[in-house]
């Protein structure tokens, strides 16, 4: 395996998290009624973000071949994956009901507190 090219799926993997979970945080904090135009392009970057996860994550997985593969972490976070995603969709199409900021905000909270879920199994690992 190569580390230099394993190290860097790996920040890209850390940097399409951050263009994941910085515009669905933003939703969550916002105070009042975001414009329907920055929501929808909030949850489209977010939606991008998610995607460079889902690339990243399994070129690492591939790469690592089968030492994490049946670990119960990894597992669970594809399991937390499908939801995040599930969610981000579910985000994308309340941005787009006008007066639906607090059920936003809302789902906004979920998928952070799952992402914050995520990124502790893939750390630490604890199982």
């Amino acid at each position: 395996m190569n580390l230099y090219l394993y190290s860097l799926i790996v920040a890209l993997h850390v940097v399409s998290l951050t263009f994941c979970a910085g515009p669905v945080l933003a939703l969550a904090l916002v105070p009042g009624e975001l414009s329907p135009l920055a929501a929808q392009r909030l949850s489209r970057v977010a939606g991008f973000g998610l995607l460079g996860v889902l690339l990243t994550g399994v070129a690492a997985v591939a790469m690592s071949g089968p030492a994490f593969i049946h670990t119960w972490w990894l597992r669970l976070s594809g399991v937390l994956f499908l939801v995040i995603g599930g969610l981000t969709g579910w985000l994308r199409r309340l941005t787009r009901t006008p007066g639906s900021g607090d059920r936003v905000r809302t789902v906004a909270w979920v998928i952070t507190a799952c992402l914050v879920l995520a990124v502790y199994l893939m750390e630490g690992k604890p199982f």
